[in-house]
């Protein structure tokens, strides 16, 4: 065993001596001693050596990053026009909607007992956003500035002299069984115009004054839409409310 070891060891050194001389050349193994590189060399005469400056400026330039070709970016005309959706449109909608001028729209004047009627007409119509109010008057009455009924035409005539030393103008009544022997200081259609004319008698020193209905006011009410776009508007002029078929039109008195 041991002198297999020994054998082994004194081929490898003469195989790493005959490398180191040469001696392996002719067996086939290259050589890299710089004769045999040299050698080797194919066409040598074509290589031409040349300074570094000049070798950096034969290098054939190469374009950078920024000489690169650039494709235009699309202008914001070249692009589509994005679709809105359907809450934008909405939006949209209810701004030009708010925006826009409302109207103050009225029918009637409807009595009491046509009121349910006219209210039905306009809840059949099932507009969106419609909602009206009852808007109540007093209308056809007729009140006067009153005073009597004296006891007798002596009472009567000592208080037209007092009223003339006042210089307060008056009638007397003459075709009202009830109310005569009296005086009346004016007829009005309402009863507020009455009762602002009582006051202003009284502190001219017309005592014992009051005022007396002489036909009793009817009570009417009006149906009004305070802020009517321009399509509920359009409805609503068209429509004709039961039972007389009122239709509506601008308020009178708007709010």
């Amino acid at each position: 065993m041991l002198r297999a070891l020994v054998a082994v060891l004194v081929i490898a050194n003469l195989l790493a001596l005959g490398w180191s001389m040469g001696w392996l050349d002719n067996a086939g193994f290259g050589s890299e001693r710089e004769p045999d590189r040299l050698h080797r060399q194919v066409n040598p005469k074509a290589i031409e050596l040349i300074a570094p400056g000049a070798a950096s400026a034969a290098l054939p330039a190469t374009p950078s990053a920024a000489d690169a070709p650039r494709t235009a970016a699309p202008t914001p005309a070249a692009l589509p026009a994005p679709v809105p959706s359907a809450p934008a449109v909405t939006a949209a909608l209810a701004a030009v909607s708010a925006e826009a001028p409302r109207l103050c729209l009225e029918a009637g004047p409807f009595a009491p007992a046509e009121v349910t009627a006219a209210e039905r007409g306009l809840r059949e119509l099932q507009a969106p956003g419609l909602a009206w109010t009852q808007v109540k008057s007093e209308r056809g009455g007729a009140f006067i500035v009153y005073q009597g009924k004296f006891a007798d035409e002596a009472a009567l005539a000592r208080r037209r002299d007092e009223l003339r030393r006042a210089q307060i103008p008056f009638d007397e009544m003459r075709s009202s069984p009830d109310l005569q022997p009296g005086l009346s200081f004016g007829r009005y259609d309402n009863r507020a115009a009455a009762d602002t004319a009582l006051e202003e008698l009284r502190q001219r020193g017309a005592k014992a004054t009051r005022v007396v209905t002489i036909t009793p006011p009817v009570t009417v009410t009006l149906l009004r839409v305070e802020r009517a776009d321009g399509a509920l508007a359009a409805r609503l002029t068209q429509l004709s409310l039961p039972p007389a078929g009122a239709s509506f039109r601008p308020c009178v008195n708007p709010p």
